[in-house]
Protein backbone atom coordinates (compact mmCIF):
# COMPACT_ATOMS: atom_id res chain seq x y z
CA UNK A 1 0.00 0.00 0.00
CA UNK A 2 1.11 3.38 -0.82
CA UNK A 3 0.95 7.38 0.22
CA UNK A 4 -1.93 7.52 -2.22
CA UNK A 5 -3.63 4.52 -0.72
CA UNK A 6 -3.84 1.97 -3.29
CA UNK A 7 -1.46 -1.37 -4.43
CA UNK A 8 0.28 -1.59 -7.68
CA UNK A 9 1.48 -4.93 -6.69
CA UNK A 10 -1.30 -7.09 -5.74
CA UNK A 11 -1.21 -10.06 -8.48
CA UNK A 12 -3.28 -12.79 -7.06
CA UNK A 13 -6.51 -13.03 -9.55
CA UNK A 14 -9.81 -14.84 -7.69
CA UNK A 15 -11.78 -16.41 -10.56
CA UNK A 16 -15.33 -15.09 -11.00
CA UNK A 17 -17.32 -18.46 -11.09
CA UNK A 18 -20.22 -16.98 -12.56
CA UNK A 19 -18.32 -15.07 -14.97
CA UNK A 20 -16.49 -17.71 -15.97
CA UNK A 21 -19.89 -19.83 -16.38
CA UNK A 22 -21.80 -17.34 -18.55
CA UNK A 23 -18.40 -17.04 -20.66
CA UNK A 24 -18.58 -20.88 -21.34
CA UNK A 25 -22.35 -20.20 -21.94
CA UNK A 26 -22.02 -17.75 -24.49
CA UNK A 27 -19.73 -20.55 -26.66
CA UNK A 28 -22.90 -23.01 -27.10
CA UNK A 29 -22.31 -23.02 -30.78
CA UNK A 30 -18.58 -24.21 -30.57
CA UNK A 31 -20.42 -26.64 -27.89
CA UNK A 32 -23.00 -28.45 -30.06
CA UNK A 33 -19.82 -28.54 -32.54
CA UNK A 34 -17.51 -30.80 -29.97
CA UNK A 35 -21.28 -32.28 -29.61
CA UNK A 36 -21.20 -33.58 -32.84
CA UNK A 37 -17.34 -34.23 -33.58
CA UNK A 38 -17.80 -36.61 -30.40
CA UNK A 39 -20.98 -38.31 -31.44
CA UNK A 40 -18.62 -39.16 -34.98
CA UNK A 41 -15.27 -40.07 -33.11
CA UNK A 42 -17.40 -42.17 -31.07
CA UNK A 43 -19.21 -44.26 -34.51
CA UNK A 44 -15.65 -44.76 -35.67
CA UNK A 45 -14.47 -46.46 -32.43
CA UNK A 46 -17.88 -48.09 -32.14
CA UNK A 47 -17.08 -49.32 -36.04
CA UNK A 48 -13.47 -50.30 -35.42
CA UNK A 49 -15.10 -52.09 -32.04
CA UNK A 50 -17.64 -54.02 -34.61
CA UNK A 51 -15.13 -54.83 -37.02
CA UNK A 52 -12.61 -56.71 -35.23
CA UNK A 53 -15.59 -58.43 -33.10
CA UNK A 54 -16.60 -59.77 -36.18
CA UNK A 55 -13.58 -60.79 -37.26
CA UNK A 56 -13.27 -62.52 -34.20
CA UNK A 57 -16.60 -64.54 -34.35
CA UNK A 58 -15.28 -65.13 -38.36
CA UNK A 59 -12.10 -66.65 -36.54
CA UNK A 60 -13.88 -68.61 -33.80
CA UNK A 61 -16.23 -70.02 -36.47
CA UNK A 62 -13.60 -71.11 -38.84
CA UNK A 63 -11.76 -72.87 -36.19
CA UNK A 64 -15.29 -74.43 -35.39
CA UNK A 65 -15.51 -75.89 -38.69
CA UNK A 66 -12.07 -77.14 -38.67
CA UNK A 67 -12.84 -78.65 -35.17
CA UNK A 68 -15.72 -80.85 -37.05
CA UNK A 69 -13.32 -82.01 -39.99
CA UNK A 70 -11.02 -82.72 -37.85
CA UNK A 71 -13.33 -84.95 -35.80
CA UNK A 72 -14.25 -86.76 -38.85
CA UNK A 73 -10.70 -86.91 -39.92
CA UNK A 74 -9.90 -91.09 -40.67
CA UNK A 75 -6.68 -91.48 -38.70
CA UNK A 76 -4.24 -94.76 -39.18
CA UNK A 77 -4.94 -97.03 -35.80
CA UNK A 78 -1.30 -97.28 -35.46
CA UNK A 79 -0.98 -94.03 -35.89
CA UNK A 80 -3.96 -93.30 -33.38
CA UNK A 81 -1.98 -95.45 -30.59
CA UNK A 82 1.45 -93.60 -31.41
CA UNK A 83 -1.34 -90.57 -30.46
CA UNK A 84 -2.14 -91.68 -27.23
CA UNK A 85 1.23 -92.83 -26.26
CA UNK A 86 2.86 -89.27 -27.50
CA UNK A 87 0.05 -87.67 -25.30
CA UNK A 88 0.45 -89.70 -21.96
CA UNK A 89 4.19 -89.04 -22.24
CA UNK A 90 3.56 -85.44 -22.54
CA UNK A 91 1.55 -85.65 -19.38
CA UNK A 92 4.40 -87.74 -17.73
CA UNK A 93 6.85 -84.79 -18.80
CA UNK A 94 4.85 -82.04 -17.51
CA UNK A 95 4.30 -83.85 -13.75
CA UNK A 96 7.99 -84.71 -13.90
CA UNK A 97 8.91 -81.14 -14.77
CA UNK A 98 6.37 -79.53 -12.37
CA UNK A 99 7.97 -81.98 -9.81
CA UNK A 100 11.70 -80.70 -10.11
CA UNK A 101 10.54 -77.75 -10.07
CA UNK A 102 8.50 -77.33 -6.78
CA UNK A 103 10.55 -80.31 -5.02
CA UNK A 104 12.65 -79.42 -1.85
CA UNK A 105 14.19 -82.55 -2.57
CA UNK A 106 15.82 -81.12 -6.18
CA UNK A 107 16.94 -78.18 -4.40
CA UNK A 108 19.14 -79.46 -1.55
CA UNK A 109 22.32 -79.77 -1.64
CA UNK A 110 23.72 -83.35 -1.01
CA UNK A 111 27.19 -81.81 0.36
CA UNK A 112 25.10 -80.03 2.89
CA UNK A 113 21.93 -81.27 4.02
CA UNK A 114 20.54 -80.15 7.29
CA UNK A 115 18.99 -83.77 9.16
CA UNK A 116 17.63 -83.57 12.28
CA UNK A 117 16.94 -86.65 14.35
CA UNK A 118 14.20 -87.18 17.52
CA UNK A 119 14.24 -90.45 19.02
CA UNK A 120 12.14 -91.60 21.47
CA UNK A 121 12.54 -95.24 23.99
CA UNK A 122 8.83 -96.56 24.50
CA UNK A 123 8.14 -99.55 26.53
CA UNK A 124 3.77 -100.34 27.29
CA UNK A 125 4.41 -104.55 27.96
CA UNK A 126 1.80 -106.12 25.50
CA UNK A 127 0.82 -102.63 24.28
CA UNK A 128 3.90 -102.27 22.84
CA UNK A 129 3.48 -103.22 19.13
CA UNK A 130 0.15 -100.76 19.47
CA UNK A 131 1.30 -98.03 20.20
CA UNK A 132 4.22 -97.55 18.07
CA UNK A 133 1.78 -97.99 14.88
CA UNK A 134 0.09 -94.67 16.64
CA UNK A 135 3.56 -93.21 16.98
CA UNK A 136 4.31 -94.06 13.34
CA UNK A 137 0.64 -92.93 12.68
CA UNK A 138 1.50 -88.86 13.42
CA UNK A 139 3.24 -88.42 10.50
CA UNK A 140 -0.19 -89.13 8.19
CA UNK A 141 -2.15 -86.57 9.63
CA UNK A 142 -2.86 -84.16 6.77
CA UNK A 143 -3.01 -81.18 9.08
CA UNK A 144 0.92 -81.74 10.43
CA UNK A 145 2.19 -81.43 6.49
CA UNK A 146 0.67 -78.19 6.38
CA UNK A 147 2.65 -77.24 9.75
CA UNK A 148 5.49 -78.22 8.88
CA UNK A 149 5.53 -76.49 5.53
CA UNK A 150 4.36 -73.30 7.59
CA UNK A 151 7.16 -73.92 10.25
CA UNK A 152 9.51 -74.36 7.48
CA UNK A 153 8.84 -71.08 5.40
CA UNK A 154 9.82 -73.31 2.62
CA UNK A 155 8.33 -72.18 -1.01
CA UNK A 156 6.28 -75.46 -1.53
CA UNK A 157 2.98 -76.88 -1.37
CA UNK A 158 2.18 -79.03 1.48
CA UNK A 159 2.63 -82.02 -0.12
CA UNK A 160 6.33 -82.09 -0.87
CA UNK A 161 7.29 -81.73 2.96
CA UNK A 162 6.34 -85.43 3.05
CA UNK A 163 9.42 -86.46 1.27
CA UNK A 164 11.58 -84.54 3.65
CA UNK A 165 10.02 -86.54 6.89
CA UNK A 166 10.56 -89.77 8.22
CA UNK A 167 9.87 -92.82 11.08
CA UNK A 168 11.89 -95.96 12.16
CA UNK A 169 10.77 -98.10 14.59
CA UNK A 170 13.17 -100.84 16.20
CA UNK A 171 11.51 -103.16 18.47
CA UNK A 172 12.82 -106.17 20.75
CA UNK A 173 10.80 -108.61 21.45
CA UNK A 174 11.00 -111.92 23.47
CA UNK A 175 9.72 -115.38 22.70
CA UNK A 176 6.98 -117.35 24.63
CA UNK A 177 6.71 -121.29 24.18
CA UNK A 178 3.10 -122.50 23.99
CA UNK A 179 2.91 -126.12 25.30
CA UNK A 180 0.07 -126.96 23.65
CA UNK A 181 1.03 -125.55 20.33
CA UNK A 182 4.57 -127.80 21.10
CA UNK A 183 2.25 -130.92 21.63
CA UNK A 184 -0.12 -130.01 18.82
CA UNK A 185 1.19 -128.01 15.94
CA UNK A 186 5.58 -128.43 16.38
CA UNK A 187 6.11 -125.81 13.41
CA UNK A 188 4.46 -122.86 15.74
CA UNK A 189 5.77 -123.96 19.14
CA UNK A 190 6.51 -120.11 20.12
CA UNK A 191 5.03 -116.44 19.55
CA UNK A 192 6.65 -113.02 20.46
CA UNK A 193 5.54 -110.61 22.06
CA UNK A 194 6.70 -106.90 21.81
CA UNK A 195 9.00 -105.96 24.76
CA UNK A 196 10.48 -102.33 23.80
CA UNK A 197 10.11 -99.87 20.82
CA UNK A 198 12.91 -97.68 19.95
CA UNK A 199 10.87 -94.49 17.41
CA UNK A 200 13.10 -92.20 15.59
CA UNK A 201 11.66 -89.51 13.54
CA UNK A 202 14.04 -87.63 11.21
CA UNK A 203 13.65 -84.27 9.46
CA UNK A 204 15.42 -82.67 6.01
CA UNK A 205 15.57 -79.75 5.03
CA UNK A 206 17.68 -76.54 3.32
CA UNK A 207 19.06 -74.96 6.50
CA UNK A 208 19.36 -75.24 10.41
CA UNK A 209 16.50 -72.96 11.72
CA UNK A 210 13.84 -74.36 9.33
CA UNK A 211 15.02 -78.19 10.04
CA UNK A 212 14.88 -77.28 14.19
CA UNK A 213 11.31 -75.40 13.43
CA UNK A 214 9.95 -78.67 11.78
CA UNK A 215 11.22 -80.92 14.83
CA UNK A 216 9.58 -78.46 17.40
CA UNK A 217 6.45 -79.36 15.73
CA UNK A 218 6.95 -82.77 15.54
CA UNK A 219 7.62 -82.71 19.31
CA UNK A 220 4.73 -81.21 19.91
CA UNK A 221 2.95 -83.68 18.06
CA UNK A 222 4.27 -86.90 20.11
CA UNK A 223 3.77 -84.99 23.55
CA UNK A 224 0.17 -84.50 22.94
CA UNK A 225 0.03 -88.68 22.23
CA UNK A 226 2.27 -89.34 25.21
CA UNK A 227 -0.37 -87.71 27.64
CA UNK A 228 -3.11 -89.37 25.97
CA UNK A 229 -1.33 -92.78 25.83
CA UNK A 230 -0.41 -92.14 29.76
CA UNK A 231 -3.85 -91.75 30.84
CA UNK A 232 -5.26 -94.94 28.50
CA UNK A 233 -2.62 -97.48 29.26
CA UNK A 234 -0.83 -98.66 32.66
CA UNK A 235 2.36 -100.10 31.69
CA UNK A 236 2.84 -97.33 29.14
CA UNK A 237 6.72 -95.25 29.53
CA UNK A 238 8.00 -92.94 27.05
CA UNK A 239 11.00 -91.03 27.80
CA UNK A 240 13.30 -89.00 25.14
CA UNK A 241 16.56 -89.91 23.94
CA UNK A 242 17.36 -87.70 21.02
CA UNK A 243 17.02 -84.60 19.75
CA UNK A 244 19.89 -82.84 17.45
CA UNK A 245 20.31 -81.53 13.90
CA UNK A 246 22.95 -82.13 12.30
CA UNK A 247 24.88 -81.16 8.86
CA UNK A 248 25.46 -84.11 6.26
CA UNK A 249 26.91 -85.27 3.57
CA UNK A 250 24.23 -87.54 1.63
CA UNK A 251 24.62 -89.00 -1.88
CA UNK A 252 21.03 -90.29 -1.55
CA UNK A 253 19.80 -86.92 -2.73
CA UNK A 254 22.38 -86.39 -5.38
CA UNK A 255 21.28 -90.05 -6.98
CA UNK A 256 17.44 -89.29 -6.17
CA UNK A 257 18.03 -85.32 -8.18
CA UNK A 258 19.67 -87.49 -10.79
CA UNK A 259 17.14 -89.87 -11.53
CA UNK A 260 14.46 -87.45 -11.80
CA UNK A 261 16.18 -85.11 -14.00
CA UNK A 262 17.14 -88.24 -16.11
CA UNK A 263 13.79 -89.04 -16.26
CA UNK A 264 11.97 -85.91 -17.46
CA UNK A 265 14.95 -86.07 -20.38
CA UNK A 266 13.43 -89.94 -21.12
CA UNK A 267 9.96 -88.48 -21.02
CA UNK A 268 10.75 -85.24 -23.37
CA UNK A 269 12.77 -87.84 -26.06
CA UNK A 270 10.04 -89.99 -25.95
CA UNK A 271 7.45 -86.97 -26.71
CA UNK A 272 9.53 -85.47 -29.25
CA UNK A 273 10.13 -88.87 -30.89
CA UNK A 274 6.71 -89.60 -31.52
CA UNK A 275 5.52 -86.28 -32.78
CA UNK A 276 7.85 -85.78 -34.81
CA UNK A 277 6.72 -88.78 -36.97
CA UNK A 278 3.32 -87.35 -37.65
CA UNK A 279 2.20 -86.67 -40.47
CA UNK A 280 0.93 -82.42 -41.36
CA UNK A 281 -2.50 -83.16 -41.29
CA UNK A 282 -2.06 -85.91 -38.95
CA UNK A 283 -0.35 -83.28 -36.53
CA UNK A 284 -3.27 -81.09 -36.77
CA UNK A 285 -5.83 -83.51 -35.87
CA UNK A 286 -3.15 -84.36 -33.19
CA UNK A 287 -3.10 -81.23 -31.94
CA UNK A 288 -7.00 -79.95 -32.07
CA UNK A 289 -7.99 -83.76 -30.46
CA UNK A 290 -4.64 -84.39 -27.97
CA UNK A 291 -3.17 -81.10 -27.08
CA UNK A 292 -5.73 -78.81 -27.09
CA UNK A 293 -8.11 -80.64 -25.33
CA UNK A 294 -9.68 -79.94 -21.97
CA UNK A 295 -9.97 -82.69 -19.76
CA UNK A 296 -12.73 -81.99 -16.48
CA UNK A 297 -12.00 -83.98 -13.61
CA UNK A 298 -15.67 -84.34 -11.82
CA UNK A 299 -14.54 -85.56 -8.85
CA UNK A 300 -12.35 -83.14 -8.40
CA UNK A 301 -14.32 -80.07 -6.94
CA UNK A 302 -11.37 -77.73 -6.17
CA UNK A 303 -10.01 -78.28 -9.71
CA UNK A 304 -13.71 -77.18 -11.12
CA UNK A 305 -13.63 -74.31 -8.72
CA UNK A 306 -10.28 -72.98 -10.02
CA UNK A 307 -11.64 -73.63 -13.82
CA UNK A 308 -14.52 -71.63 -13.08
CA UNK A 309 -12.63 -68.57 -11.25
CA UNK A 310 -9.89 -67.95 -14.35
CA UNK A 311 -12.72 -68.83 -16.90
CA UNK A 312 -13.39 -65.74 -18.65
CA UNK A 313 -16.38 -64.40 -19.71
CA UNK A 314 -17.86 -64.44 -23.21
CA UNK A 315 -16.91 -61.23 -25.36
CA UNK A 316 -20.26 -59.67 -25.95
CA UNK A 317 -21.06 -57.47 -29.31
CA UNK A 318 -19.87 -53.67 -28.49
CA UNK A 319 -22.76 -51.13 -28.30
CA UNK A 320 -22.84 -48.02 -30.55
CA UNK A 321 -24.78 -46.17 -27.67
CA UNK A 322 -21.94 -46.83 -25.27
CA UNK A 323 -18.77 -45.19 -27.62
CA UNK A 324 -20.62 -42.20 -28.90
CA UNK A 325 -21.59 -41.71 -25.36
CA UNK A 326 -17.82 -41.40 -24.52
CA UNK A 327 -16.80 -40.02 -27.49
CA UNK A 328 -19.32 -37.07 -26.96
CA UNK A 329 -18.00 -37.41 -23.19
CA UNK A 330 -14.58 -36.97 -24.33
CA UNK A 331 -14.76 -34.03 -26.49
CA UNK A 332 -16.74 -32.37 -24.12
CA UNK A 333 -13.91 -32.25 -21.57
CA UNK A 334 -11.52 -31.00 -24.47
CA UNK A 335 -14.27 -28.16 -25.30
CA UNK A 336 -14.12 -27.38 -21.46
CA UNK A 337 -10.76 -27.02 -21.27
CA UNK A 338 -9.33 -25.63 -23.92
CA UNK A 339 -12.05 -22.68 -22.86
CA UNK A 340 -11.31 -22.75 -19.06
CA UNK A 341 -8.00 -22.35 -20.34
CA UNK A 342 -8.36 -19.29 -22.79
CA UNK A 343 -10.35 -17.79 -20.18
CA UNK A 344 -7.06 -17.95 -17.14
CA UNK A 345 -5.07 -16.86 -20.09
CA UNK A 346 -6.99 -13.65 -20.70
CA UNK A 347 -4.95 -10.73 -19.44
CA UNK A 348 -8.01 -8.46 -20.32
CA UNK A 349 -9.89 -7.05 -16.85
CA UNK A 350 -13.43 -9.09 -16.60
CA UNK A 351 -15.39 -8.23 -13.80
CA UNK A 352 -15.09 -5.01 -11.21
CA UNK A 353 -13.73 -7.41 -8.54
CA UNK A 354 -10.67 -7.27 -10.22
CA UNK A 355 -10.30 -3.78 -9.94
CA UNK A 356 -11.37 -3.74 -6.14
CA UNK A 357 -8.41 -6.66 -6.05
CA UNK A 358 -5.72 -3.53 -7.08
CA UNK A 359 -7.28 -1.41 -4.32
CA UNK A 360 -8.75 1.23 -6.14
CA UNK A 361 -11.85 2.75 -5.04
CA UNK A 362 -14.81 1.97 -7.58
CA UNK A 363 -16.76 5.24 -7.93
CA UNK A 364 -19.49 3.62 -10.06
CA UNK A 365 -20.28 1.19 -13.03
CA UNK A 366 -21.85 2.35 -16.06
CA UNK A 367 -23.45 0.29 -18.71
CA UNK A 368 -21.93 0.27 -22.07
CA UNK A 369 -23.25 0.24 -25.98
CA UNK A 370 -21.54 -3.36 -26.59
CA UNK A 371 -22.48 -5.84 -29.01
CA UNK A 372 -26.09 -6.30 -30.05
CA UNK A 373 -27.05 -9.21 -28.90
CA UNK A 374 -29.82 -11.50 -30.46
CA UNK A 375 -31.41 -15.21 -30.22
CA UNK A 376 -29.83 -17.46 -27.07
CA UNK A 377 -26.78 -15.06 -26.92
CA UNK A 378 -29.57 -12.33 -25.50
CA UNK A 379 -31.12 -14.29 -23.10
CA UNK A 380 -28.06 -15.37 -21.48
CA UNK A 381 -27.04 -11.79 -21.46
CA UNK A 382 -30.15 -10.94 -19.97
CA UNK A 383 -29.52 -14.02 -17.47
CA UNK A 384 -25.92 -12.69 -16.92
CA UNK A 385 -27.49 -8.90 -16.04
CA UNK A 386 -29.60 -10.16 -13.60
CA UNK A 387 -26.84 -11.67 -11.55
CA UNK A 388 -24.73 -9.13 -11.30
CA UNK A 389 -24.51 -5.77 -9.40
CA UNK A 390 -27.06 -2.86 -10.81
CA UNK A 391 -25.50 -0.33 -13.28
CA UNK A 392 -24.98 2.99 -11.78
CA UNK A 393 -26.54 6.34 -13.76
CA UNK A 394 -24.11 8.85 -15.09
CA UNK A 395 -25.75 11.18 -13.34
CA UNK A 396 -25.13 9.20 -9.90
CA UNK A 397 -21.49 9.09 -11.19
CA UNK A 398 -20.76 12.67 -11.80
CA UNK A 399 -22.43 13.78 -8.51
CA UNK A 400 -19.73 11.13 -6.77
CA UNK A 401 -17.17 12.76 -8.90
CA UNK A 402 -17.99 16.39 -8.31
CA UNK A 403 -18.56 15.23 -4.08
CA UNK A 404 -14.42 14.53 -3.85
CA UNK A 405 -12.36 16.58 -2.23
CA UNK A 406 -9.88 18.24 -4.91
CA UNK A 407 -10.10 20.80 -6.89
CA UNK A 408 -9.96 19.18 -10.36
CA UNK A 409 -10.43 15.58 -11.70
CA UNK A 410 -8.85 14.03 -14.70
CA UNK A 411 -10.45 11.14 -16.36
CA UNK A 412 -8.13 9.05 -18.08
CA UNK A 413 -8.96 6.11 -20.43
CA UNK A 414 -8.22 4.32 -23.85
CA UNK A 415 -9.73 7.59 -26.28
CA UNK A 416 -9.38 4.59 -28.91
CA UNK A 417 -11.84 2.96 -27.56
CA UNK A 418 -15.61 4.14 -28.64
CA UNK A 419 -17.56 3.39 -25.25
CA UNK A 420 -14.91 4.65 -22.86
CA UNK A 421 -14.89 8.22 -25.00
CA UNK A 422 -18.99 8.41 -25.18
CA UNK A 423 -19.00 7.46 -21.18
CA UNK A 424 -16.14 10.02 -20.81
CA UNK A 425 -17.55 13.10 -22.75
CA UNK A 426 -21.03 12.49 -21.06
CA UNK A 427 -19.45 12.65 -17.64
CA UNK A 428 -17.80 15.70 -18.60
CA UNK A 429 -21.12 17.23 -19.81
CA UNK A 430 -22.56 16.06 -16.42
CA UNK A 431 -19.69 17.08 -13.87
CA UNK A 432 -18.49 20.55 -13.63
CA UNK A 433 -14.80 19.09 -12.32
CA UNK A 434 -14.13 16.43 -14.98
CA UNK A 435 -11.63 16.72 -18.05
CA UNK A 436 -10.90 14.51 -20.26
CA UNK A 437 -7.58 13.53 -21.24
CA UNK A 438 -5.61 9.76 -22.19
CA UNK A 439 -3.48 7.64 -20.33
CA UNK A 440 -0.50 9.39 -17.78
CA UNK A 441 1.78 6.83 -18.91
CA UNK A 442 1.14 7.25 -22.92
CA UNK A 443 0.76 11.25 -23.49
CA UNK A 444 3.15 13.98 -21.56
CA UNK A 445 0.68 16.48 -21.44
CA UNK A 446 -1.67 14.11 -19.47
CA UNK A 447 1.40 13.80 -17.05
CA UNK A 448 1.39 17.60 -16.42
CA UNK A 449 -2.25 18.17 -16.01
CA UNK A 450 -2.50 15.08 -13.81
CA UNK A 451 0.10 16.06 -11.45
CA UNK A 452 -2.10 19.44 -10.26
CA UNK A 453 -5.37 16.82 -10.01
CA UNK A 454 -6.68 13.86 -9.18
CA UNK A 455 -6.60 10.98 -11.80
CA UNK A 456 -9.69 8.76 -12.08
CA UNK A 457 -9.45 5.64 -14.61
CA UNK A 458 -12.19 4.61 -16.74
CA UNK A 459 -12.35 0.85 -17.26
CA UNK A 460 -13.70 -1.21 -19.93
CA UNK A 461 -14.44 -4.85 -18.64
CA UNK A 462 -13.39 -7.29 -21.42
CA UNK A 463 -11.18 -4.46 -23.66
CA UNK A 464 -8.74 -2.88 -20.80
CA UNK A 465 -6.00 -5.18 -20.07
CA UNK A 466 -4.59 -5.70 -16.48
CA UNK A 467 -1.17 -5.25 -17.45
CA UNK A 468 -2.47 -1.88 -18.92
CA UNK A 469 -3.88 -0.53 -15.69
CA UNK A 470 -0.90 -1.47 -13.69
CA UNK A 471 1.19 0.34 -15.59
CA UNK A 472 -0.60 3.47 -15.67
CA UNK A 473 -0.80 3.00 -11.82
CA UNK A 474 2.70 2.42 -11.35
CA UNK A 475 4.09 5.94 -13.61
CA UNK A 476 1.03 7.48 -11.03
CA UNK A 477 3.18 6.23 -8.13
CA UNK A 478 6.06 6.88 -9.27
CA UNK A 479 5.07 10.84 -10.04
CA UNK A 480 3.32 11.17 -7.10
CA UNK A 481 0.10 11.53 -8.80
CA UNK A 482 -2.89 10.93 -6.55
CA UNK A 483 -5.35 7.79 -8.33
CA UNK A 484 -9.17 8.75 -6.68
CA UNK A 485 -10.57 5.56 -7.98
CA UNK A 486 -11.97 4.03 -11.35
CA UNK A 487 -15.59 3.92 -13.13
CA UNK A 488 -16.04 0.52 -14.64
CA UNK A 489 -18.15 0.20 -18.12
Amino acid sequence: MNENGYNVYEDEMEIDLIDLMFYLMRQWKTLILAVLVGALVGGGIYMMKKASFDQAEASSEEEEDEEESLEDYVVDPDVKANMELAYQYRQLYLKQLEYNQKSVVMQLDPNAVYTGELRYYMTAGDDTGLISILYQNILGDKNLLTELQEASQLDCSPSYIQELIGCSINTERDSLININNVMNTPGESASFVEKNSVITYTVVSINEESCRKMLQILQEKVEELNKECEETYEEYEAMEVNNAVRLLTNNEYLNKQRSHIDQLSSYLSNVRGLESSFAEEDRKYYNQMYLARVEEDEDDEESQELLAATEEPAETAPSPVKWVIIGIFLMGVCWGGFYMLKYLLDKHIKTSDEIRSYRLPLIGCLEGHGPVYTGLNKKIEQLRRRTKESADTEDYVAASLDALDVPGILLCGDQKDEDVNQVMASLKEKSAKAELSDYPGQDSDALERAREKGVVFVVHLGHTTRTELKREMEVCRMQKIGVLGAVVI
